[in-house]
């Protein structure tokens, strides 16, 4: 794990999810027999990759931690996850496509033909659920029984693969590849399908919730357990069982450092589900959260940090002081803005006042968007040498992308600017 972590600071993260496919390909390549024609070799490769990428899927969906700590946090596994079965689909299209076909007549039951048919119907089946989950054509609980139903094609895809014609033997170093590949895959289906992961499950009732402006704030205090997380991490939450609100989890920042074991959670009213929200919950109702998740941590270094937290979005910068007030010694810098509309809406201003206020090497900007937006030279001028600092931003996408943009092209480094990605559902970059 240590060669892993110290791997992935020599290069981006992107480039180390790019260099992890191409070492998958080469390594798939490399255990087919040499002497089959290009177009059974090309086909079988392809049959290889859509079985691994397959299996890959279920892997990342357990959502273990230790594969958080190798691909950088949830956010990131999520984006790799959907790649993924992009690249099954195409795979095991390329596969259909290019596998020769036998122009025998069959007569009676043959075992290599039920192989082949089965091939078929996992392709099919895999194309009309990955159509369903792309084009969100399905309410969320039903779209996520699409997911689950993912490991009826892996299943399909297994049996093709151990029923029909192959280029190669069951016990050569390829087939043996493969079969383990499809045992990992399928049990880490059973894995997520069975939601045997129930370490970070816990129940918790609402406690001093307040609402103001579009914001509801509340403790999420659990009915048994004592949660832990790092301050910036983040939960599922979901609320079982409430006749106005749906029981679909979604992630929420902790906006609170780690103290009591007790989460507190700051949710906006921007969609229709934290409309609901803010409308309906209610001190005392339950509460289940899944926590904890994320990359998005402090990390205390010589350089001079940015913090930038747009709206709700300054909820994970609230936990880095709540951590940061626990050892006022820290020797770190930083500049945080927080971005709202208006004085009105700075529901956390007084609160972030005050923390800074035990923090002297925290600067807090409070930025109006009805006066003025703040800019990328507008950080330029405040902290005049860019080529040693590091971005954190919590917020709209669109704003984050200008920033990142204006930023570079003014002297920051690609790789000193820090997000995490929430919109899971459509997550690709």
């Amino acid at each position: 794990m240590k060669f892993i972590s110290t791997f992935k600071n020599l290069i981006t993260r992107k480039n180390f999810n790019l260099a992890l496919f191409v070492i998958t390909l080469v390594l798939l390549g490399s255990l087919l027999p040499e002497e089959l024609s290009i177009q059974r070799w090309i086909a079988a490769f392809f049959a290889a990759n859509a079985l691994v990428s397959m299996a890959f899927t279920f892997v990342l969906a357990t959502r273990h931690q230790a594969l958080e700590s190798i691909f950088g946090g949830l956010d990131q596994m999520y984006v790799i996850h959907r790649w993924s079965g992009i690249w099954s689909v195409f795979s095991i299209l390329m596969h259909w496509w290019l596998v020769p076909q036998s122009d025998t007549e069959s007569t009676g039951f043959n075992i290599a033909e039920f192989g082949s048919d089965t091939g078929e119907w996992a392709t099919w089946l895999l194309v009309f659920l990955i159509a369903i989950s792309f084009l969100k054509l399905l309410p969320y609980h039903w779209w996520k029984w699409t997911h689950k139903l993912m490991g009826v094609v892996f299943i399909i895809t297994v049996l093709h693969f151990v029923f029909a014609v192959k280029p190669f033997s069951i016990f050569s170093p390829a087939g043996i590849a493969m079969s383990i590949t499809s045992i990992i895959g399928i049990a880490a289906w059973w894995y997520y399908l069975t939601g045997k992961n129930k370490s970070k499950h816990y129940l918790a009732k609402v406690k001093n919730l307040t609402r103001h402006d579009n914001i509801i704030s509340f403790d999420a205090k659990p009915l048994q357990g004592y949660p832990q997380w790092q301050a910036g991490q983040f939960a599922f939450i979901s609320i079982p069982n409430h006749s106005e609100i749906p029981s679909e989890p979604h992630p929420y920042t902790i906006a609170s450092h780690n103290t009591q074991g007790i989460p507190r959670f700051a949710i906006a009213a921007l969609g229709d589900y934290t409309k609901l929200l803010n409308q309906h919950l209610q001190e005392g109702d339950k509460v289940e959260i899944n926590m904890p998740y994320g990359k998005f941590q402090l990390k205390q270094n010589t350089k001079h940090q940015i913090w930038i937290g747009a709206g709700v979005g300054i909820t994970p910068f609230l936990a880095w002081l709540q951590q940061l007030t626990q050892k006022p010694a820290s020797e770190l810098n930083a500049t945080l803005y927080y971005l709202v509309r208006d004085s009105q809406s700075a529901v956390f201003a007084e609160e972030l006042a005050l923390l800074c206020s035990q923090l002297p090497k925290i600067n807090l900007q409070v930025i109006y968007s009805s006066q003025q937006r703040l800019t990328a030279e507008k950080i330029k001028e405040d902290i005049s040498d860019l080529s040693n600092t590091e971005l954190y931003f919590c917020g709209s996408a669109k704003v984050r992308g200008s920033m990142q943009v204006g930023l570079e092209s003014l002297g920051m480094p690609k790789n000193s600017i820090h997000y995490e990605l929430f919109d899971f559902r459509n997550a690709f970059l």
